[in-house]
This record gives structure tokens, C-alpha cells and sequence, in this order.
């Protein structure tokens, strides 16, 4: 197999900012009617100037943090300038390390953990920049390769947005996946973005082949497109250096519809941006507040949770299936600094209560949709103590508070069935077909028996194991 080299960079808006990057438009502008959200500054008015957000400024600075890069004493912005239609100034306000500028970071590596095996990985960041994104571009027919005509919608101009920048050291299109996947998850910790938002980020791939060019897809809008993409433009690379071929520098577009990628245009360089230093915006020291406001935001990321999880004696799958859900993980530690039990809780959280969400179509990512701690920690204490089974509370309990998350016990805990010995007998008499089968030989036949018992006992609470005891001792008799 030819070696392959693969760079990303990865746009995240900051949708939790509250405001865009130089004005106080939203930064969540989805819902809004086209070109609502907009004003002189975003628009590129004449004599509008900017104003740099500090909320905006910090969660860069806390995504920093997180990826161990290195901050400038002094920021600097600086224009890039292309002529599109969704970008009304013909310039981007961005960062550029060089012709004067400082981005945010530079340096830094990601840590994270591959699901796949288990294992940790590193992915060195080059640099970090916060930057404007430009509008939007509709097309009605379609996509750019077959729409005549384009609509451009102002909305999302000027939301602050996060250019994160890798050195090419990720090898094969699922490594670039996993990569993406925990970096969306570590700023979703932070509080910076949430990455199921409509848009909230794009993926640019940058790869290349032994004896070719590196070419650049653009505009990959999920992180299973990234792995798709990916591995279609390995394949295409590899059968033209293979027949004997070379390929070229170019940009390349992702249809996700018939899932192949097409020429774009050939790639800019540089100096075809015209960057230099924004002279409408100064230079912006990152002060001492700002980067201790920061540090806090970055103080609790994923890998040292999954950790702190694991340790608790919980199977790593399970562990990493609670973290995966930021609201989810928080509801799991406080529910164990209360008294409960972590192997039970992390059962409920991590398994069963989110898998019901699921079935029932509701977004485990809410945290409306989710008991609170004191009900869930109350929970694994009985079944610790036996008085309930794990099976009741999985079966009656976890889908009644997944209906009414604001429910008491006493509302969603059944009652218990007293009197087992009664319905085991009026089984065994009305299944005389089953008995026999036992008789005979057919231990299955006990299985068929112990359900009879449980359906006719209804939703009240009782132990499987106990019916088991009674119905052996019966047919043993």
C-alpha cells in the first residue's frame, strides 16, 4: 500500500460565544430568516469597524490550554483577501503567523484515545487561529458542481470561528476520524461549541501519497464524511501513482451525495492572499485574567474524566460511553459523590437509560431529558441492597423516568409482589405441558416457566431469582 500523509484543518465555530467575533450579532443565528442577523459591521459597511469579542478571544485562549500550545504575549488579526461572493468585505479577518501577525497558538499537541484499540494517540497541533466565518452559499440546484445559479445568506458572517491546523501525521482515514471526533468532544467540554449544531464545523483534509502532489478537500461537513472522503481520495491517489502517473496540486470538492471527490480549482499559495496586519485592530495582549479564566474553562476535559471513571472500577467501553455525553458524565460523578454505587451507575447512564433515550427519540445531549443525580443514586442503592433487581429497575423504572424525568421514586418505583408462591402454583397447573418438558429432560423448559410467572405477576417488582428457588422446589416435590 502506498503511503499516505494526511493534515486537517479543522473549522469550529464558537457557537457558545454569545456573540460574533467583532460585532454583537448571535453567534447561533439557525432559525433565523435569511439575512437577519447581520449589521453594518458583518455586512462590511463602509466606516463600521470592528470591536474584537473577549469571550470569544478566551475560549480560543482555553482551547489553547487543552492542546498544549503556546500563546503570544500579543495577538495580531490580519486580512486575507479572495474575492467570493459570501465574504462582503473581500477580505476574511483572520491570523497569519507570518508578515507580522500572531495567531492565537502555535504548537500544541492532541491526545487522544482511539476506541478502536484502546490506545493513546498524539496528533501535533501546528497552530491554532480565531478567525471570521464568511456567509453562507446556497445552492438551489443542488451543490456547486451543478447549481446555475447561487444564493448567499449573511447570517453566519462574522460568527468566531476556530481554525485548528494539524501537521500532517495521521495515516489512514479512521485515525483522522477518531482524531476529529475527541478534538469536537474536548471543546464541547470547554464550553466553547456544540458540534451537532447545523454547521458548527467544516473539515479541510490535506492528503498526499508517495510520488504526488498534496491535494486539499474542502468543505467536509461530518466526521463520517472525513473517513469516506478520505478514503475515496487515498484510492484515487494510489491508481494514478500506481499507473504510472503523478498528481497534481489542487483543491478538491466532497459530493457526499455519490460520495467521490472532484477538481475544484488548483490550490492558491500564499502570497495570493495579500495577508497583512488588519489596521483596523491593534495588537491585543492576552493578559493574566484571560489566561487564568482559561486554564479554569480547560481544567476538565474528556481523557482525564474517562480516566477518573475507569478507575472506579468501570469497564472502559461503558466509562467511555458515559463520557461521550458531556452532561451525562457530570450526572455520573455527582450521582457517586453522593453515595451511590459506580459499577450499578454507570450501567444506567452509560448503557441503559441512554440507550432508552435513543428508542424513544429523545436527544441524550439534553440535560431536560435526564433525572437528577439524587434519584439515580437512590436507585443503584436499592439494587446494591437487593431490594430491587437490576432487571426491574432496567425494565419499569429507567422507561417510566425517561418519560418524566422530574418523577419521584415512589412515582416510577413498582410495587412488589408479595405472594409468589401462589402464582407459581396456578403456573404449574395451567403450563402441564411445560412441567413435563422439564420432567423429561428439557432444562429450557424451566426458562418458559419462570416467564410464565414474571408476565401474570405483571409490573410489580419481583426477583427472578426467587421464582427460580419456588419453582424448583415445587417441581423437585
Amino acid at each position: 500500500m502506498v503511503r499516505a500523509m494526511i493534515g486537517l484543518e479543522i473549522h469550529v465555530q464558537l457557537t457558545e460565544a454569545g456573540t460574533k467575533l467583532f460585532c454583537n450579532c448571535r453567534s447561533d443565528y439557525r432559525g433565523l430568516e435569511a439575512n437577519e442577523n447581520v449589521c453594518p459591521v458583518c455586512l462590511g459597511l463602509p466606516g463600521a469597524l470592528p470591536v474584537p469579542s473577549r469571550r470569544a478571544i478566551v475560549l480560543a485562549l482555553a482551547v489553547s490550554k487543552a492542546l498544549d500550545c503556546k500563546a503570544p504575549e500579543y495577538m495580531v488579526f490580519t486580512r486575507k483577501h479572495y474575492f467570493y461572493p459570501d465574504l462582503p468585505k473581500n477580505y476574511q479577518i483572520t491570523q497569519y503567523e507570518k508578515v507580522g501577525g500572531a495567531p492565537v497558538c502555535e504548537g500544541g499537541v492532541l491526545t487522544y484515545i482511539d476506541t478502536d484499540d484502546w490506545e493513546l494517540k498524539r496528533l501535533r497541533i501546528r497552530r491554532i487561529n480565531l478567525e471570521e466565518d464568511p456567509g453562507r452559499t446556497i445552492y438551489p440546484e443542488g451543490d456547486i458542481t451543478r447549481s446555475e445559479k447561487a444564493l448567499v445568506d449573511y447570517n453566519r458572517s462574522g460568527v468566531p470561528l476556530l481554525e485548528i491546523v494539524t501537521e500532517p501525521d495521521i495515516r489512514t482515514p479512521r485515525e483522522a476520524r477518531s482524531a476529529i471526533e475527541y478534538l469536537l468532544l474536548v471543546l464541547e467540554y470547554i464550553g466553547a461549541t456544540n458540534p451537532r449544531l447545523e454547521g458548527a464545523f467544516r473539515v479541510d483534509a490535506n492528503i498526499s501519497v508517495e510520488g504526488g502532489e498534496r491535494v486539499e478537500v474542502k468543505n467536509i461537513g461530518s466526521v463520517v464524511d472525513v473517513e469516506k472522503a478520505l478514503r475515496y481520495e487515498l484510492l484515487r491517489q494510489e491508481s494514478i501513482v500506481k499507473g504510472g502517473g503523478r498528481v497534481r496540486r489542487e483543491t478538491r470538492h466532497w459530493d457526499s451525495v455519490r460520495g467521490v471527490t472532484k477538481p475544484l480549482r488548483y490550490k492558491e499559495t500564499e502570497e495570493e492572499y495579500l495577508y497583512f496586519p488588519d489596521p483596523d485592530l491593534p495588537p491585543i495582549k492576552l493578559t493574566r485574567d484571560m489566561m487564568a479564566e482559561a486554564s479554569k474553562l480547560a481544567s476538565t476535559l474528556p481523557v482525564g474524566v474517562f480516566n477518573d471513571i475507569a478507575r472506579l472500577g468501570v469497564p472502559r467501553d461503558i466509562a467511555w460511553s458515559i463520557v461521550s455525553v458531556r452532561y451525562a458524565s457530570q450526572l455520573f460523578m455527582e450521582s457517586v459523590k453522593l453515595g451511590g454505587s459506580p459499577q450499578i451507575l454507570a450501567r444506567i447512564i452509560g448503557i441503559d437509560y441512554k440507550g432508552e433515550l435513543r428508542e424513544k427519540g429523545l436527544d441524550p445531549y439534553d440535560a431536560s431529558n435526564w433525572p437528577p443525580p439524587t434519584i439515580l443514586k437512590e436507585l443503584s442503592i436499592l439494587v446494591e441492597k437487593g431490594e430491587y433487581t437490576y432487571d426491574t429497575i432496567k425494565g419499569i423504572v429507567i422507561p417510566a423516568l425517561a418519560e418524566n424525568p422530574g418523577a419521584s421514586l415512589e412515582q416510577v418505583l413498582p410495587e412488589k409482589a408479595v405472594d409468589v408462591s401462589s402464582v407459581v402454583e396456578q403456573v404449574l397447573r395451567e403450563e402441564s405441558k411445560a412441567v413435563e418438558d422439564y420432567k423429561s429432560g428439557n432444562k429450557k423448559a424451566l426458562n418458559y416457566l419462570i416467564g410464565s410467572v414474571i408476565r401474570r405477576i405483571g409490573k410489580k417488582a419481583v426477583d427472578p431469582r426467587a421464582i427460580r428457588e419456588e419453582l424448583l422446589k415445587r417441581l423437585e416435590s
